[in-house]
């Protein structure tokens, strides 16, 4: 189905924070029969649903994330329930890496529940509105998480972290779907803070708190290998899954094997809250996602109606914003509950943003307008599930395009690979970027951040609409880049160039990511190992792929600016005079094996070297050769004296604060996990590491580096064969993040052996699991647990 109206058009765009409805949020009504399910859990807490339709897996996924992990996510319906301020203060705990205050996200989120936002959007007809089967799954989530929290109650809950908290209550249908629309815009939420800072010119602070925009950096989401008959032992497609993503709270991945048979078979993670899974694989083709690099959102600059800083021209014609006071309840410093209003301004753009770079004055104004403005990516996600082959997961991808930020790589049966950027991009092309870009502010921001500021005077400059896009105002499917193929695609969070180093992907918008530009280290080092397997240059027997070959090269932590500079490095370490650290770092250098293994000597001297020098780009000998982005640019500009500085500063921060130049990452790279200090090898991913590392405390002089908050989370490796998918899984961040759960921190235990667990998918898998336990779950019609 096909968008063209242009009254449409200027229904929808408010979806995304401030729709038009003030209804109740609609219901759907509860089914006739019990919700019924099995839960089987094996090793590491895995868990297994099965039941007799959608409704039930549902209602069995929901209990067993609760099971696993209630105060986690309980933390997240707060948030979008908007009542943080409520319950933790306007300064007091945050969610997650929420950047703004309580209060600021309160308002936020209180808009969407006040205008009805997910009343609104089911109402409406697929593709916006939810099909069938996503409906019935929220139904039976929300069943599956109250039922578990009615059986244990609030006060028995075995997570200390919210026993007997006020803010753990039963949650709601909305609640799932507004954490839904949470997942599917992050970049958005970059914005609230400049959404709730737009103050109308008198009214309040010239200068709004929040500062200057501070967008949200890109999203560093995963490493994907999806390989076909063309490069697998077996001629089947064969998927590794590398998702970088967060260590705790309620974005955190959950790993679950959800059956219906003759429906659905599934396997994978998903975040939690969400009631499908998000990338994994079923009996006919695995997938996984990547982070899509278009920018969501577009910037209107506003001119201001003479005198009247809430009215804006547009075509000639005078319009009046639009307010919306908001309520929340706040607990003061005191402990007494006060409420506090906010009022929030829009246009037909959407709403009025300010802060120190744009400023609402008495003639200009900024508005904000998002092409997430809804979730629809759950109906694309649930087709993705059942799908039976790559291409039909692809045109799940082009019936929707609804994932808010995410491309899509999967791998059949049949050994066939797909690329898709299956998003939601805004419809804004060249011609109109060149003549609707007008001010100095905008160009620059243009420039430099792919951050769209367009006149918001003239119709000219509205986002268009193509007849294969299912909704109005993003590019459709023709647009958008692809790749279907029989030997691999991949992606390491560049954008689409060079997700094949035999094709090229080239003649796109800008706005779809840059061509013809230096890709990152962990892109390069990528398609380098996929390379040398299929040339048979890797040292490797013959040159296919098996599982085996596919685990070591993905996880084996050799760090690509290493290898191309290490040498170059120790030549010139060799030349400077003998000092305080020198010639031993030379030496130590010399010697390093170019990983990030944690027994590795010089890992950590390499580390803090790169660290000081920063972005490598400005320090290679050989440039780009467009026809060569794997190996170009290269070489190390040794005469910069920037390098010479950058080892020094290496060397003195190892020695000054007590470390040997030979420290190794076992004592120097910890995740805190019940009492354990557990050591975690791999690294940043700007300097070439493919098992992406993130800390949260970034270099603590003599200590290195502490507690990982975003890095390799559900590792995994999914062969096709003739028996079925096998392969095998490491949740590296374990599956629950509940201190007191034996699956706290097995398998991040498991993960710094650099081992990992078969997958369990056949029936009679699950039931051989020696630590197999099983719960039959079943809740009648009217909420009650059966008989």
């Amino acid at each position: 189905m096909t968008y063209s109206n242009q009254d449409l058009v200027r229904t929808v765009w408010l979806a995304a924070l401030f729709p038009l409805t003030l209804t109740a949020t609609a219901v759907r009504p509860a089914a006739a029969q019990p919700l019924r399910a099995t839960v089987s859990t094996t090793s590491y807490g895995v868990a297994h649903v099965r039941a007799n339709d959608v409704a039930g897996v549902g209602f069995g996924h929901g209990y067993a994330l609760a099971a696993s992990d209630l105060c986690t996510i309980a933390n997240r319906w707060v948030t979008v329930r908007g009542e943080r301020s409520r319950f933790f203060g306007i300064e007091g705990a945050r969610d997650a890496q929420q950047t703004v205050t309580n209060l600021q996200s309160d308002f936020y989120w209180r808009a969407l529940i006040d205008r009805d936002f997910v009343g609104g959007l089911l109402r409406q007809p697929a593709p916006v509105g939810p099909i069938v089967e996503v409906r019935d799954l929220v139904r039976g989530y929300v069943a599956g998480y109250n039922h578990y929290l009615e059986e244990v109650g609030v006060d028995r809950i075995p997570d200390p972290r919210c026993r007997g908290q006020a803010w753990v209550r039963p949650i709601t249908e909305r609640d799932v779907y507004l954490q839904a629309f949470h997942t599917v815009a992050p970049r958005e939420r970059s914005w609230i803070g400049p959404i709730v800072d737009a103050v109308r010119p008198g009214a309040g602070p010239t200068t709004p708190p929040s500062g200057s925009i501070e967008l949200s950096p890109p999203i560093t989401m995963s490493n994907v290998i999806a390989l076909g008959r063309d490069a697998t032992d077996n001629g089947k497609g064969m998927l590794f899954i590398n998702p970088h993503w967060r260590w705790h709270g309620p974005e955190r991945f959950f790993e679950v094997h959800l059956t219906v048979p003759g429906k659905l078979d599934v396997y994978g993670a998903t975040f939690q809250g969400t009631p499908m899974v998000l990338l994994g694989f079923n009996r006919r083709v695995a997938w996984s996602h990547t982070a899509s690099v278009p920018m969501r959102m577009t910037v209107y600059q506003l001119r201001l109606a003479p005198g009247n800083p809430t009215a804006y021209e547009y075509e000639g014609a005078v319009r009046p914003m639009t307010a919306r006071r908001v309520t929340v309840t706040v607990r003061e410093e005191d402990g007494r509950l006060t409420e506090r209003a906010h009022t929030f301004w829009e246009t037909h753009f959407g709403p009025v943003i300010a802060n120190a770079s744009f400023v609402w004055s008495g003639t200009h104004a900024y508005a904000l307008r998002s092409s997430t403005r809804d979730f629809r990516w759950l109906n694309q996600q649930y087709e993705m599930n059942a799908a039976s082959s790559a291409k039909e997961m692809d045109e799940a991808g082009k019936r929707y395009l609804a994932e808010g930020w995410l491309n899509t790589v999967a791998a059949d049966d049949q050994g066939r690979v797909i690329f898709g950027d299956r998003s939601s991009v805004p419809h804004v092309t060249a011609l109109q970027r060149e003549a609707c870009i007008t001010s100095p502010e905008g160009k620059a921001l243009w420039e430099a951040r792919q951050l769209i500021v367009m006149d918001g005077w003239r119709r000219a400059c509205e986002w268009g609409s193509d007849p294969d896009a299912p909704v109005p105002g993003i590019y459709g499917v023709k647009r958008l880049p692809m790749l279907d193929r029989w030997d691999y695609a991949t992606n390491s969070n560049d954008s689409h160039w060079t997700n094949q180093a035999r094709q090229l992907l080239e003649g796109y918008d800008p706005i779809m990511g840059t061509e013809r530009t230096p890709r990152s280290l962990r892109t390069r080092t990528g398609l380098a190992r996929i390379e040398a397997r299929l040339n048979g240059t890797d040292g490797l027997p013959g040159n296919r792929f098996t599982l085996a070959p596919l685990e070591a090269i993905s996880m084996n932590h050799r760090v690509d600016s290493g290898e191309l500079w290490r040498d170059a490095l120790v030549t010139t370490c060799r030349t400077l005079p003998i000092q305080k650290g020198i010639p031993e770092a030379c030496d130590v250098l010399a010697a390093w094996d170019l990983t990030e293994n944690l027994d590795s000597p010089g890992a950590v001297l390499w580390r803090r070297f790169m660290e000081n020098l920063g972005n490598p780009e400005p320090f290679y000998t050989v440039p780009l050769d467009p026809t060569d982005p794997v190996h170009t640019p290269r070489g190390l500009n040794s005469a910069d004296p920037r390098v010479t500085q950058a080892l020094s500063a290496a060397i003195g921060d190892l020695r000054d604060s007590g470390m040997p130049l030979s420290a190794r990452l076992r004592e120097y790279q910890v995740e805190e996990r019940a009492g354990l200090r557990i050591p975690i090898h791999g690294g940043p991913g700007q300097f070439g590491q493919y098992n992406l590392i993130t800390s949260g405390s970034g270099w603590i002089p003599g200590k290195g580096w502490q507690q990982v908050v975003h890095a390799s989370s559900f590792v995994a490796w999914v062969q096709y064969t003739d028996q079925g998918p096998v392969g095998r899984s490491i949740m590296a961040s374990s599956q629950s993040d509940n201190p007191t759960s034996p699956h706290h921190a097995d398998q991040t235990l498991l993960f710094s052996r650099k081992a990992s667990k078969p997958i369990l998918f056949e029936e009679r898998d699950i039931r051989a699991d020696p630590n197999l336990r099983v719960v039959e779950l079943c809740r009648t019609a009217e909420g009650r647990a059966c008989p």
